[in-house]
């Protein structure tokens, strides 16, 4: 039995009514390895479904390329809600796969954490498997004296690029506590606002503060904008997902570049990690114009500087 739920009879449901046979399934690594219940089930009622080893981002990041070479009538995207308002290239059903365990213990010590550290109000949010759990760490603030603020346009959800639920209500509470594992999108929550922010991660079964991740991540950020004012030629990445390529920006960010007199080159990538891009060498930085977090996420592994669009923008104003 899989601790996510992976909607099985909906998306029987949905298959069966598009007429869909072959179903690519597509999931971030870290829920690959909960998907061969699933991929039976699928297998059972008689369809011929995939599952792609590739990376996935996000709803940003849809396998559409891989569906149409392989013959998959329909894509089951695992872990993400849809990103773009634009129709898919290929049949697409999305399945928030949420998580399913008992947090009542996790959310009484976020609660009684931040009553303790003074907070009177907090803003909550959540990633897509955590989103459902809003409720009930609500009722376990309010229990310890803490108001519990949720922006109603988006649920509290957050993703790594969009952090509207925790923007919108930056200025109704004292602080924010984000449900959900891992750093990445609680880092993007701190770094959108200017108040404190706690994660409550349901793996690791802690409740910590981000500040000292936040302050250590912007300083590598500025260290790659300072470095990167010293590079002559720069690499323009386009970002070749459905849901981040940005032809227009990218053209007018290598038109700015060389009205400040450096050299400027347009790279299409349909993966901008460093194994793709480092046989570009002539280029000393990078400016990769899909999404936002992939700069920043991956300069470890980059040798030079590499910025996204709104550090570019910060470059602009200094050289």
């Amino acid at each position: 039995m899989s601790d996510y739920d992976f909607e099985l009879e909906r998306v029987i449901r949905e298959a069966r009514g598009r007429g869909a046979r072959a179903i690519l399934i597509q999931a971030p690594d870290g829920l690959k390895q909960h998907l061969a219940e699933f991929y039976a089930r699928l297998e059972a009622e008689g369809f011929s479904p995939m599952i792609s080893a590739d990376p996935c981002y996000g709803g940003c990041d849809l396998a559409e390329d891989e569906a149409r070479r392989v013959g998959a009538d329909m894509i089951v995207h695992i872990g993400h809600h849809r990103f773009s308002c634009a129709d898919e290239a290929v049949p697409t059903v999305y399945v928030p796969a949420a998580h399913i365990a008992d947090l009542s213990w996790l959310a009484e010590k976020a609660a009684g954490l931040l009553a303790r550290r003074g907070f009177r109000s907090a803003g909550l949010v959540a990633n897509t498997q955590h989103q459902p759990y809003i409720g009930e760490f609500a009722r376990a603030l309010e229990a310890a004296g803490v108001r519990a603020v949720v922006d109603r346009k988006t649920g509290g959800l957050v993703l790594g690029c969009r952090t509207a639920a925790a923007t919108a209500i930056e200025g109704d509470v004292d602080a924010f506590l984000f449900i959900g594992g891992g750093d990445f999108h609680a880092l993007g929550v701190a770094k959108a606002v200017d108040k404190e922010v706690y994660a409550a991660d349901p793996y690791r079964g802690e409740v910590k503060d981000m500040a000292p991740i936040k302050k250590k991540e912007l300083a590598k950020r500025w260290w790659s904008i300072m470095e990167a004012t010293r590079a002559k030629t720069f690499g323009v990445v386009v970002v070749a997902k459905s849901g981040q390529l940005d032809m227009e920006g990218a053209r007018s960010l290598k038109a700015r570049l060389e009205g400040k007199g450096k050299r400027a080159f347009i790279i299409a990538a349909g993966e901008a990690s460093w194994e793709r891009l480092a046989g570009f060498s002539f280029a000393d930085a990078l400016v990769v114009t899909g999404c936002p977090r992939v700069a920043p996420d991956n300069q470890a592994s980059y040798p030079k500087p590499v910025l996204n669009m709104q550090e570019c923008e910060e470059l602009l104003k200094r050289l």
